[in-house]
């Protein structure tokens, strides 16, 4: 299967250990997702994802992440937070496919008026 000519979207994560290789997977994860995103919205600007690494008693770290995407009309922010570097990434990566889905607030299309409108319509003569 030939792959489709994308455009080049620059995609940044800060605040990663570069020779980690939890690192690495979870940039491979946001990369995959945002170019799942670009597919639908080709217009897209800018991916950014910037982790904060707290690290607590006993060595454990918190991750917190947030994601900003640049479209030419809209912005989408959003975050997620844990303990596990690739579980936060692979939220982030439900939430970016969920904007590939039609919005809830927005109407359907419909190939049909509906029969309220119709008959409306059909009075308003």
């Amino acid at each position: 299967m030939a792959e489709e000519d994308l455009p080049q979207i620059p995609i940044e994560v800060h605040g990663l250990v570069k020779d980690d290789i939890d690192s690495r997977k979870a940039e491979l994860k946001f990369q995959k997702s945002v170019q799942g995103l670009a597919r639908i919205h080709r217009d897209m600007l800018e991916a950014r994802a910037i982790v904060k690494t707290s690290t607590l008693e006993r060595d454990r770290k918190r991750y917190e992440v947030q994601v900003l995407i640049s479209l030419p009309k809209e912005r989408f922010d959003f975050s997620d937070e844990g303990w596990s570097l690739d579980e936060v990434f692979e939220k982030i990566g439900e939430k970016i496919k969920r904007l590939t889905t039609k919005p809830r607030d927005k109407p359907s299309h419909q190939r049909h008026p509906s029969r309220m409108q119709a008959e409306s319509d059909r009075f308003a003569d």
